[in-house]
């Protein structure tokens, strides 16, 4: 018998049924469509942000730390662009021949840079400014995982010269001594951020817009002349080998206005270099140490004493009328009673 011609077909199945499953199915397609509507329209901005957080990303810009310049211009602290080398460890699976190639490259030892590569982290600093030559040649690496990005490192010209009056910024570049500190306010500046869209491996593949621009920091004027402060620098370290000291300051006024041309301490330390940096290094003496003159200034005080008394006596000399011999001094004559 032909499956056509089943008696199974003939029968016909109850209208109610196929009228239940075409409420199902359209209940079942109201709901989705109310849902729907609900989502997208009166909570659309659930979706908007579960979706953005997914490619979109707020970075900082930093902004340009401002200069330190002497009262004649001339430069004492400015800021360099500078990479510093992050990585995502998860993605950065290295051979022991890239791990060896990258640590020689930022001059660490390989055991700790495996050790930071191996961190539960999705984000992770390797090291910070780094020369932009060197970075060129990690760029040039293309290891997967390691990423690179934008920063700024302090550069002092005068170096251990006028290393105590300016200070120092930290990896962050803010003041940590000095100059630095007491102005880090104006130096600083103010970030700003951007919107951009990044992919998994976080490179940038869109820039949305500009959220706020950054404030460049103000430059500072000293009223400190750099050509004094390399004199007093040199004169203070010759003094210091002459008499076999071991620690000196010495600190150049204006007479006039009180203006500090010049400070300097030894030891000293070089700001750009602060790897070896030591408390008796870092130590302002021409301005914590305390130092009692003793009997140095007995002269001084004893040349006060005659000044002032000099001037007294001349006053008084002018304010006192002449008297006569008779009146200020006793008669010796006898005094004759009978003649």
């Amino acid at each position: 018998m032909k499956f056509a011609n089943s008696p199974l077909l003939s029968q016909l199945l109850p209208a109610w049924r196929a009228r239940f499953v075409a409420a199902l199915i359209l209940l079942a397609f109201g709901t989705l469509a109310a849902r729907s509507v609900y989502l997208q329209v009166v909570r659309n901005d659930f979706l908007q942000q579960k979706g953005e957080s997914r490619y979109s990303r707020v970075i900082e810009l930093s902004a340009t730390r401002g200069r330190i310049v002497d009262r004649s211009g001339d430069v004492l602290a400015v800021s360099t662009p500078v990479k510093s080398v992050w990585a995502i460890p998860e993605d950065a699976r290295l051979s022991p021949a890239q791990a060896r190639e990258l640590a020689a490259l930022l001059e660490m030892d390989v055991r700790e840079l495996n050790r930071r590569l191996a961190a539960e982290k999705d984000f992770v600093f390797i090291k910070r400014q780094i020369p932009p030559d060197t970075a060129e040649k990690i760029a040039a690496l293309n290891l997967p995982g390691i990423h690179q990005q934008r920063e700024y490192r302090r550069y002092y010209p005068a170096g251990e010269v006028a290393a105590h009056m300016l200070g120092f910024t930290g990896v962050e570049d803010k003041g940590q001594e000095g100059i630095e500190l007491a102005f880090d306010g104006q130096l600083a500046g103010k970030p700003g951020s951007r919107r951009v869209i990044k992919d998994r491996l976080g490179r940038i593949v869109e820039d949305v817009e500009s959220i706020k621009s950054p404030q460049e920091g103000r430059d500072i004027t000293l009223a400190l002349d750099a050509k004094i402060q390399y004199l007093a620098f040199s004169h203070l370290k010759q003094a210091l080998l002459e008499h076999k000291a071991k620690a000196g300051g010495v600190v150049v006024l204006d007479a006039k206005n009180g203006e500090v041309l010049a400070l300097a301490n030894l030891p000293a330390y070089n700001p750009n270099n602060r790897l070896k940096l030591t408390g008796a290094q870092l130590r302002n003496r021409a301005l914590t140490d305390v130092f009692e003159p003793g009997s140095t200034m007995k002269a001084f005080t004893a040349a006060l004493a005659l000044k002032k008394g000099a001037s007294a006596s001349i006053r008084r000399s002018r304010r006192r009328p002449a008297a006569s011999p008779s009146a200020t001094q006793p008669s010796t004559m006898p005094t004759c009673t009978v003649c």
